[in-house]
């Protein structure tokens, strides 16, 4: 395990940084008033996001490859973080809705509805098991591509 501490630490903070989000997003009104804005505004996370994985792979850079990491070894160390932040997701998912809004699938249903979505889509859409699924593997999609992005621009250049 301690192969795989510097991407547990990180996928700690990955999961930090999704509640914390989730807290904003409620607290700036978008799980509400500003619903309609919703979908925009939660894409904002991809850019902190990004910024994990340039953090993570410095770290994992410096402490760990000694200051010589190819582009490999980063992007291979970044889907490892994906697949802790992919396990952690779920956990944050599940605190977020039921300590931060508890109300939050039924606010986007009675929004989804009233933009003229089925009422047996939106709440299929907005079901727990399903936004924990999508989530958890958009976590992981995402990661991978973060993580080769960010091992680009993180390597050791020769």
């Amino acid at each position: 395990m301690s192969k795989f501490k510097i991407e547990f630490k990180w996928a700690i903070y990955y999961t930090f940084l999704g509640i914390m989000w989730f807290q904003l997003e409620k607290y700036l009104g978008y799980h509400d008033e500003k619903i309609a804005f919703h979908p925009v505004f939660t894409n904002f996370i991809y850019i902190f996001i990004f910024l994990i994985y340039l953090l993570f792979l410095v770290d994992k850079k410096k402490n760990f490859f000694n200051g010589v990491m190819s582009w490999q070894q980063g992007l291979l160390s970044g889907v490892i973080l994906a697949l802790f932040a992919m396990v952690l997701t779920p956990f944050a998912l599940y605190f977020s809705l039921k300590y931060v809004n508890p109300n939050f699938f039924e606010s986007m249903i009675n929004y989804s509805v009233s933009k003229g979505m089925k009422l047996e889509n939106a709440t299929a859409l907005f079901d727990t098991t399903t936004y924990m699924l999508f989530a958890a593997f958009g976590t992981f999609s995402f990661g991978i591509l973060f993580a080769a992005l960010a091992a680009a621009l993180i390597k050791t250049k020769k």
